[in-house]
């Protein structure tokens, strides 16, 4: 190869590696620069060096379908408690019922001696005949000019009083065979026969088991999401595997010092009778409602008395906002006030804000790397 060849082939070298080399310094000028871009938009405190927008990632506020599932355990009880008292005193003839003895409406519970109540029955009633006879008497009197207005007057108010005594003597000895007002179980028994009882005596305690209760104890951070009406499905011990379902129709008042719970009392129709005072599981209590939700995410003190967010306005501005929340159902919160419908909230990037900074609106957040970018 000639020297000129040579000269040549060195100087092509030089300006390839001077193209390759400036070509590089391109590219690695343009990736710090975009890098700096990055940091400077993704990154509130250095955003805020050079007054940038703060980056923050906003959702709107929605009306949603929150569907709640609440879980307890809880034991199985009488709908009712029914204590059947002694309306007069006498001597217990027959007890057919004993403790755990299922009865139906009307069924006899206690028959006590009623020979005396049936003949005071027979004297108020010979009696009552008797001053009705003494009416009619007096009333033809007076048609004949022979008696007087205040005989006939008289023999009317005593015919009424035979007749309310009548009355009492009927009450009295219906009153002497005892028997159960509703289909229940027999809770207790105090009486036996021989014994003689005493007015307003305890005599029978009665549970009602159709429809039964399940008292079940449900956490006192769930106060907010019970009521009235709510739907639960009920499984227990004694059917594994399966579920009954009834509807909340009570709650406590108060919350255990000891559980932290309240209860909440669930009625079930116990049609054929299976499910038995006693018998012990677990209740999920489930809703669905229309609500004006926000992501959880979006409060700053969601268990505060003064919960707050960010909302965002049409010129890109952060204000913190005071709401009233509800409870949180899967991950979203209940707006009760402080927020309208449409309204964006703060979700990402909040807790760099200040009110009224300055945001840029789902650009450059690294949680675009997942859920895209909109605007």
């Amino acid at each position: 190869m000639s020297g000129i060849a040579k000269w040549r082939e060195g100087i092509w070298e030089k300006r390839y590696e001077l193209i390759v080399g400036l070509v590089l310094c391109i590219v690695i000028t343009y990736a710090l620069a975009q890098m700096v871009i990055y940091l400077l938009h993704s990154d509130a405190q250095k955003a805020r060096l050079v007054k940038l927008p703060i980056p923050v990632q906003v959702l709107p506020a929605t009306v949603s379908q929150l569907q709640e599932s609440i879980g307890a355990a809880g034991i199985i009880q009488p709908s009712v408690y029914i204590t059947m008292t002694a309306k007069v005193t006498g001597r217990v003839v027959k007890v057919p019922v004993d403790l755990g003895t299922i009865v139906k409406p009307g069924g006899i519970l206690v028959q006590l001696d009623d020979s005396l109540y049936a003949a005071k029955l027979n004297s108020a009633k010979e009696t009552y005949d008797h001053a009705s006879r003494q009416l009619e008497r007096m009333e033809k009197l007076l048609n004949d000019n022979l008696g007087s207005a205040v005989e006939v007057e008289l023999a009317r108010i005593a015919k009424a009083n035979a007749r309310q005594s009548m009355v009492a003597a009927e009450i009295d000895l219906a009153n002497t065979l005892v028997r159960s007002p509703a289909l229940a179980v027999v809770l207790n028994r105090t009486v036996n026969p021989g014994e003689f009882t005493r007015l307003d005596q305890s005599m029978i305690e009665l549970g009602v088991i159709r429809p039964v209760m399940m008292v079940a104890g449900v956490a006192e951070d769930q106060i907010g999401s019970v009521h009235l009406g709510m739907t639960a499905r009920v499984g227990t011990d004694a059917f594994a595997g399966e579920t009954f379902t009834g509807q909340v129709v009570k709650i406590g008042a108060r919350v255990s010092d000891t559980t932290r719970t309240f209860d909440v009392y669930i009625e079930l129709h116990n049609q054929d009778l299976r499910l038995k005072p006693g018998v012990t599981g677990y209740a999920r209590l489930e809703s669905r409602r229309a609500a004006l939700a926000i992501p959880s995410t979006a409060l700053m003190n969601p268990v505060g008395d003064r919960a707050t967010t960010f909302v965002v306005d049409s010129g890109h501005r952060a204000h913190l906002r005071e709401v009233r929340r509800g409870p949180i159902v899967g991950g979203m919160t209940e707006v009760l006030g402080g927020l309208r419908a449409g309204e964006q909230v703060v979700t990402v990037g909040q807790l760099e804000l200040r009110d009224n900074d300055l945001v840029s609106v789902n650009q450059f957040g690294p949680w675009n790397l997942t859920v895209g970018t909109t605007q």
